[in-house]
């Protein structure tokens, strides 16, 4: 992955920032593991003191707000050197946006050939080449940089299965999920050579359960840990739940680990309907017959919980070196996310923005919103100052 002169430099700040030696903000301690750098930062919560102006939000040819149909994630959007955006929609399709905010074009198309998808689930770049894995044909779609499409490239051995993939300079990151009789088997790699994993988990098996609607085999219990991964530049994070620890990695090398000291809760019922806030878990049968919700005393009462609340569902890395933690599920609002500094320190707290889907060359962060009139999201632009 070909990493610019500035991004290059910016990256190696945490690196830089570790070696100090004393803690210049109080609560903070530092340590060393066998050359890995250990930052932990203490409570409480401190609101973060950066202010997030908004310069716009991306918009379709005619000037009007672009509406995608669904909650996005990391890896449905990318950004590049240029300024541009690339999001993944439900058509499915890749929509792209210039510098300005404004749609450019659309990229690939649904479909089995060479740059279509059936079921696209993430975005990336490999120097110029964009690629976009697609789960349904267990491939990538690639596209040459002036975006005509080339052939694609199909995920076979280590790589099977692999719902998320970051290609870097001399390898890829990957995580895999397995399901075996007795769980799930969720793991995250540094190469496709069968070495160890980065991290691991084993999720056991509950007992099958039978709801008002519908029947399912037995599966992880609510709030069961997951492993979430960001990559940027040369670098990826890691985070295993339910524990509070991000894992910094240059290619398959730990160098960092952040920290936060949080004292660890058992999930509750409030939890659960903040999980669920249309009152329930909605099962949908593709139009066979209709839809079902289970509510959520149903829920609690036939499914079980995880022993604890998970600190961090998900995590952002930009090209900056900053880290971002999401510490409540993607469906709950407002949601609540924990900033880190290049050097792996607790910067602060912000609620109701999310996690950013990708940062401009120009310091600009992408957010998505809520629209209330459409019941879609929008992307918005956004300004930082950082105080």
């Amino acid at each position: 992955m070909r990493i610019s002169r500035l991004a290059a430099v910016l990256s190696a700040v945490v690196l830089t920032a570790c070696n100090r030696t004393p803690a210049e903000k109080p609560g903070v301690v530092r340590s060393d593991s066998a050359g890995v750098k250990l930052i932990t930062s203490g409570a409480p919560d401190t609101t973060l003191s950066w202010t997030f102006e908004k310069i716009d939000v991306l918009r379709d040819s005619l000037g009007e707000p672009w509406l995608f149909s669904r909650m996005l994630f990391r890896w449905s959007v990318l950004t590049d050197r240029a300024g541009r955006t690339y999001v993944i929609t439900r058509d499915p399709s890749i929509v792209r946006f210039g510098r300005d905010g404004k749609f450019e074009r659309t990229v690939g198309r649904a479909g089995s050939g060479p740059g279509e998808y059936r079921f696209p689930i993430a975005i990336g770049s490999i120097s110029d080449t964009l690629y976009v894995v697609d789960a349904a044909k267990q491939g990538l779609a690639r596209f040459a940089p002036d975006l005509s499409p080339t052939t694609d490239k199909r995920l076979e051995g280590a790589l099977a299965g692999a719902q998320a993939i970051a290609f870097r300079q001399g390898g890829v990151w990957f995580r895999r999920t397995e399901f075996t009789d007795s769980g799930t088997i969720v793991s995250a790699f540094a190469d496709t050579l069968g070495g160890a994993p980065l991290r691991r988990i084993r999720i056991p098996n509950g007992p099958p359960v039978q709801f008002n609607c519908i029947g399912i085999p037995g599966g992880p219990p609510i709030f069961a840990p997951q492993i979430s991964l960001a990559a940027a530049t040369a670098r990826i994070l890691v985070n295993a739940q339910p524990e509070y620890e991000l894992w910094l990695y240059e290619g398959p090398r730990p160098i960092a680990s952040v920290r936060r000291s949080l004292p660890p809760r058992a999930p509750t019922v409030d939890d659960v309907r903040a999980l669920y806030p249309d009152g329930g878990m909605r099962m949908s049968f593709g139009g066979a017959r209709p839809d079902c919700v289970v509510p959520v005393d149903e829920i609690m009462a036939k499914q079980p919980l995880a022993e604890q609340y998970p600190f961090v569902f998900d995590v952002a890395l930009l090209s900056d070196g900053t880290m971002w933690a999401l510490r409540t599920p993607h469906t709950v609002s407002p949601a609540v996310v924990d900033v880190f500094g290049t050097d792996g320190v607790y910067v602060g707290t912000v609620r109701g923005l999310g996690l950013p889907l990708g940062l401009h060359p120009n310091g600009e962060l992408l957010f998505q919103q809520e629209d209330t009139a459409s019941g879609g999201v929008v992307i918005q632009r956004t300004k930082v100052t950082r105080r």
